[in-house]
């Protein structure tokens, strides 16, 4: 790690500074204490009360986790762009990796090896299938070998897309 990159690195989490009132941001680095960090700072960003923000903090937490866990921004340095914009209706979430880490196959997020009607909601280890069940909607973008963006849209009231 670059001396720059130790400075920079003990700076994080650190919040995103945004013209919109209505948009907060976050930026974390790898170390994996700054999901539960995250999560705090989500909390605080929504407005609203734990149990109709649950939705959203769950998979953030599983979005976050997964970005440490299979992309570049879990290596030293790296980082993980975080972003909660309140819409009227939705809260619109959006997290931001590095990219494939060196040497590795850029990859998408996909649900392997779960079914829609094998899920069993539990934090951990399910990461966008739980995203899934839980967002009205949500989808990727991003370049081959570049950063990638997953975005999940969120009804503010709480509710979710399956039962729970």
């Amino acid at each position: 790690m670059t001396p720059a990159q130790v400075s920079s690195s003990l700076d994080l989490p650190r919040r995103i500074r945004h013209t919109d009132p209505d948009t907060s941001g976050l930026v974390c680095g790898p170390d994996p204490h700054h999901v539960r960090a995250a999560r705090r700072w989500a909390m605080q960003a929504t407005r609203t009360t734990p149990g109709t923000a649950h939705p959203l903090l769950v998979s953030l937490t599983e979005l976050h986790a997964n970005a440490l866990k299979h992309t570049a921004s879990g290596l030293s340095g790296g980082r993980v762009r975080i972003e909660i914009q309140r819409r009227p209706r939705l809260f619109l979430l959006r997290v931001t990796d590095d990219g494939p880490k060196p040497g590795a196959q850029a990859t998408v997020p996909t649900m392997s090896g779960v079914e829609k009607s094998e899920l069993v909601l539990a934090e951990g280890g399910y990461g966008l299938a739980l995203v899934d069940a839980l967002a009205l909607y949500w989808d990727f973008s991003g370049n081959a070998g570049g950063p990638l963006t997953v975005r999940a849209a969120f009804d503010r009231s709480g509710r979710t897309r399956l039962p729970m």
